[in-house]
């Protein structure tokens, strides 16, 4: 019954794109990566299932990424403003363009994208994660939301260990800067204020090397107030 779950996961995940990154790293895999993947799948379908039947429109702020945003408390940051978290952790480019019809439907003032470190982290290619971007930004064309793109930000190699480079992350970080300009949109940069005197994700921001902390996320939301 597991083997035909995870199977059931990973065809659905396939046929909408976001089981690409993980059908190239299929070969040789063991149980426990087997499984982790299981669980990424199904929560991937689960969050997009319940983000579909939710029944909030005309929202001021929408905020669309990966486990940087699904752990934010985002509503709680701007409490005089109705705040929606698309957020899900360990997503892709390609897995947020796959869901973006339903973030584009609730007709948000703002949309707040961060996206990318699971792409360095799988090793997509620049080209291909460029493609998904750009599709993700023409979704929004044409219509009344305003879209920010957010800097992907640094890693500490240190605590987190060597899957993402920061120099990785600062090449993407160009991509998205440049695909920012050449639409219009606003870029919000991000990085340089979560480094530490060594160019690393200050320990004070974050406890695993990767994800924020709540001092992590008070100066995010600090640099979103300065610069939007």
């Amino acid at each position: 019954m597991k083997v035909l779950l995870f199977v059931s996961l990973f065809l659905n995940a396939l046929f909408l794109g976001y089981g690409g990154l993980v059908a190239s790293q299929m070969d040789g895999i063991n149980h426990a990566q087997a499984a982790s993947m299981q669980k990424s799948a199904a929560y991937y379908f689960t969050k997009k299932s319940i983000f579909e039947h939710a029944e909030l429109y005309d929202v001021d702020k929408i905020f669309i990424g990966d486990s940087m945003t699904d752990y934010g408390e985002f509503q709680e940051y701007f409490p005089d403003e109705v705040v929606l978290n698309r957020g899900i952790r360990n997503d892709v480019a390609k897995g947020v363009f796959h869901r973006i019809e339903e973030v584009v439907n609730r007709n948000a003032k703002e949309a707040y994208l961060m996206i990318g470190v699971n792409d360095i982290r799988h090793g997509e290619n620049r080209k291909d994660f460029e493609k998904n971007i750009r599709a993700i930004v023409q979704s929004f064309e044409g219509t009344g939301t305003k879209l920010f793109i957010q800097s992907i930000l640094p890693v500490n190699n240190g605590l987190y260990g060597k899957a993402v480079s920061n120099k990785k992350v600062l090449q993407f970080n160009d991509l998205l800067r440049t695909i920012a300009t050449e639409k219009g949109i606003e870029y919000i940069d991000l990085y340089a204020y979560f480094l530490d005197e060594h160019g690393q994700l200050d320990e004070r921001f974050t406890v695993d090397g990767l994800h924020l902390n709540g001092e992590g996320y008070r100066m995010w939301i600090d640099r979103l107030h300065r610069q939007t």
